[in-house]
C-alpha cells in the first residue's frame, strides 16, 4: 500500500553532511531521514577551458540504491544545479546497471607505474608499421656523422 511519504516529490538536490561529504541525488524528506536514491559524489576538474564533471557512486559497496540519512547529520541541503542533471543521471544509471547485472569492473591488483609504462610502450609498439621499425644504413650513416658533429 503507498503511504503520503511515498507520495512526496522527489528532487535532484546537492547534500552537505556534517562529517564534509557532499553529495548529490534524487532527495525526498522523510519524518526523521532523507532518502537519497542514487547518492553520488561529484569531482569537478579543470581541463583545458572546460570542467570535467566525475561522478562516484557514494556508496559504492552497497547494493541498497537508497540510503536513508538521519536529518540531524545535514549540514545543508541545496537544489542541484540543472546543468549537471543529466550527467549525474547518465552516471547514476550506468552504475545501477552494473549492481545489478553484477558486472562492476573490478580488480585486486595495484597499477604499477613501471607496468603502465610498459603497457603504453606495447600498444604504441603493436600500432607501428614493419616499415617503421627498420632502419636503413643510410639511417646509421646519418647518426654517425650527427655524432662528429659534437662541439667541445
Amino acid at each position: 500500500m503507498t503511504s503520503p511519504t511515498d507520495l512526496k516529490p522527489m528532487k535532484y538536490e546537492v547534500v552537505k553532511l556534517k562529517t564534509g561529504s557532499e553529495l548529490v541525488g534524487m532527495v525526498r524528506d522523510t519524518t526523521n531521514n532523507l532518502e537519497i536514491t542514487l547518492p553520488m559524489i561529484c569531482q569537478l576538474t579543470v581541463q583545458d577551458t572546460k570542467s570535467l564533471a566525475t561522478f562516484y557512486p557514494y556508496a559504492p559497496l552497497s547494493e541498497d540504491p537508497i540510503i536513508m540519512i538521519p536529518v540531524d547529520q545535514v549540514l545543508y541541503r541545496s537544489i542541484m544545479n540543472q546543468q549537471f542533471i543529466p550527467y549525474y543521471d547518465e552516471a547514476s544509471s550506468r552504475w545501477l546497471e552494473m549492481v545489478e547485472t553484477q558486472s562492476i569492473p573490478l580488480t585486486n591488483r595495484k597499477n604499477n607505474p613501471e607496468d603502465v609504462r610498459r603497457e603504453y610502450l606495447s600498444k604504441v609498439m603493436e600500432t607501428l608499421l614493419p616499415e617503421d621499425l627498420e632502419m636503413t644504413e643510410e639511417d646509421f650513416e646519418l647518426f654517425d656523422e650527427e655524432d662528429d658533429k659534437t662541439i667541445h
